[in-house]
This record gives C-alpha cells, sequence and structure tokens, in this order.
C-alpha cells in the first residue's frame, strides 16, 4: 500500500516554488496496483506529452515491428526514405535512429519558417560530422525519421498505428494526436503562451516543428496527448514484457530492448553518465531518475514537464505529467529534473 502523504509535502513544495501549478503523478506498484495523484486538476486531464511520444507510440511500434522482423536494427534508412542524401546516407542504419546516435546539430527550432516538407528535405540533406554510431545526440530529427519509416512500412499513420496496437487494446481512451477529437479543450492543460503564434496553447501541439510538421502527418518525436491513467497501463505493459491483463499486447523480448544498454559497442559512450540508452528509452539517468531504483531502469521525459520511470526489476514506475511550461518555458530543465529525481527517489524508497 503506497502512503499518499509521503508525496503531499514535495508536490505542494514545488506548486509554492512555481516548478507548475498542475499535475498529475501515476505509481505503478510490484502488485499492480495502480495509484493517482492529482494537484489543482483533474486525474484526468490530458496533457501534452512532448517527447514521450518518442517512445508512446514511436519506438515502441518500431520494436514491435523489429521482433516481428517486419524491419531490422541494421536496416539503412535508405532502404525505406530513399530521398534521404545526408553524407554517410549508407551508414545510417534503423539503430541509430532507436539510439539516437547520429550527429544532428540543427535546432528544430530554427526551422519552423520553412514549409514542412523544406523540414524535411534539411533534414534528408543535412551534412553530418561525425560518422552514424560514433556519438550520441539526443535530438528529434531521429525520430521523426522513425516515425517515417514506419509510415512507410505499414502504409498508416502514427495516429492510426498507435490505436491499432496501443490504444484500442490497452482501452487508452484519451491517448493520440488531435485530442480535440476526443476531449473537451477544457479537460486539456494548456502548455505555454506562445510568442511564435502568439495565442495560448491549449489542445495543439506545442512542439513547434512537430506543430508544422502535423500538416503532412503526425510526428514520431512529439504531438502526441495522454493521461495518468493511460500512461499506467502503458507503462505495465512494458513491464509486463508485452502481456496486459493476461493479454499479450506486445511481442515478448520488448523488455529486454528497453531495459538494457543499446550503446554498447559505440567508442566512448557505453559507460559515459547521461549517455546510456536502450532502444527508445534513457537508462539509469540521476538526473531525472534519482538513484534509489535497480540498475535495470528505464525512463523518458518530455519538455512540457512530463516523464516516465520504470524499473524492470521492481516491476514498479512513477509517471507524472505537469504543467512546467506554462505560461512560460524556462531557461533549462533543471528545477523539473531535481523534481522529477525526488519523486522517482521517494516512490522507490518507500516501496
Amino acid at each position: 500500500m503506497l502512503d499518499k502523504n509521503l508525496f503531499q509535502p514535495i508536490f505542494q513544495d514545488a506548486i509554492n516554488s512555481n516548478v507548475f501549478s498542475k499535475a498529475v503523478a501515476g505509481f505503478l506498484l510490484p502488485s499492480g496496483e495502480k495509484v493517482t495523484l492529482a494537484f489543482n486538476t483533474a486525474e484526468s486531464s490530458v496533457f501534452d506529452i512532448a517527447s514521450l511520444t518518442k517512445v508512446c507510440p514511436t519506438s515502441t511500434i518500431a520494436l514491435k515491428f523489429i521482433l516481428e522482423g517486419k524491419i531490422s536494427l541494421d536496416d539503412r534508412v535508405t532502404d525505406y526514405i530513399p530521398e534521404f542524401n545526408t553524407n554517410y546516407r549508407e551508414e545510417v542504419l534503423v539503430r541509430h535512429l532507436l539510439t539516437h546516435s547520429l550527429d544532428y546539430r540543427v535546432p528544430m527550432k530554427t526551422l519552423i519558417q520553412l514549409p514542412p516538407q523544406g523540414i524535411l528535405d534539411n533534414l534528408f540533406n543535412y551534412q553530418f560530422s561525425a560518422r552514424p554510431g560514433t556519438i550520441f545526440n539526443y535530438g528529434n530529427p531521429a525520430s521523426i525519421l522513425l516515425g517515417l519509416i514506419l509510415q512507410k512500412v505499414s502504409g498508416k499513420n502514427l495516429q492510426e498505428l498507435g490505436e491499432e496496437i496501443l490504444f484500442k487494446p490497452l482501452e487508452m481512451t484519451c491517448s493520440g494526436y488531435d485530442p480535440l477529437l476526443r476531449v473537451k479543450k477544457s479537460e486539456i492543460v494548456a502548455t505555454e503562451f506562445c510568442k511564435w503564434r502568439n495565442r495560448e496553447i491549449q489542445g495543439e501541439i506545442h512542439d513547434e516543428s512537430a506543430f508544422v510538421l502535423r500538416e503532412l502527418f503526425p510526428v514520431g518525436s512529439a504531438g502526441m496527448f495522454s493521461c495518468v491513467p493511460d500512461l499506467l497501463k502503458f507503462v505495465q505493459t512494458l513491464l509486463g514484457d508485452g502481456v496486459f491483463n493476461g493479454t499479450r499486447i506486445l511481442p515478448a523480448g520488448i523488455l529486454k530492448m528497453i531495459s538494457e544498454n543499446a550503446l554498447d559497442g559505440i567508442a566512448g559512450h557505453s559507460n559515459v553518465p547521461g549517455e546510456c540508452t536502450a532502444l527508445g528509452f534513457e537508462l539509469n539517468s540521476a538526473k531525472f531518475m534519482g538513484t534509489k531504483h535497480s540498475a535495470h531502469t528505464f525512463g523518458k521525459t518530455g519538455f512540457t514537464g512530463a516523464s516516465i520511470v520504470a524499473d524492470a526489476e521492481k516491476k514498479a514506475a512513477v509517471i507524472l505529467l505537469s504543467n512546467f511550461t506554462y505560461p512560460h518555458r524556462e531557461a533549462n530543465a533543471d528545477r523539473i529534473h531535481a523534481f522529477r529525481a525526488k519523486l522517482a527517489d521517494t516512490f522507490f524508497d518507500n516501496l
């Protein structure tokens, strides 16, 4: 049984310090019990989950396809995107997209004045300074390309794939792109007052490049909306190695792929702090996961104030959705990372 009173003071301190004004936390216990806490909003509130999109649904669907033999980690990106014309074009593999080991140094926000196809053309023709697989460089371009590959392979966009593979089987009724097609605007937490769009962002994609590219298709990097109850089902399925409530949703073997280091063999990076990644997820990142978890802990953060921290050994997880970027984003993520780490430590230390 989880003592909810453990978490009240740390959330109140964060609210008093203006880290966020609204938040929902979800806890998955080793027993399978789920506990949800809400602060200044409803437990079912829908949030823009930003870069959690990279794992829900993008990389999770990619790993399903890999386990089913539809694609391979060693497939070349040019096999699916022939217009991909960077230098090293023949060396860029699907595994590089999943491990963010491509030398894309272009801030996506610098491209948002371009038309959607112009953004893609910039990524397709980018000139890398480092050979693929020799560096770790987290960012949006790799996930955009991965989502495009999934679309090419299946003939379905990420919203359609997400519904078919995850959202409908797991009854994640609030999850997906274009949230106003599913829920009322009043049920969605606003993310920011956007100077570029000159309006409050509520129910539309917060990430600027994902917002522009949505004209073409839902992208793999950002743009998903969800709620804590939905994400608890998603994470429980991952910790169950693809099984949810006795039903297999994803292929066996997926938990190993997301909870073991996928950068081994990349020179200089398998043991660098903050650069340990699985296929899609980060591993053992103390800056937002804390230190009270086991050695097989995976997670992900989202710019808007979202995070997942899941312990594959303890079969337990903590999820946070918040309005960290409201009304305006901060200069860096230091304060929300510190809160995420404290939240995770409090949870895992009291299991």
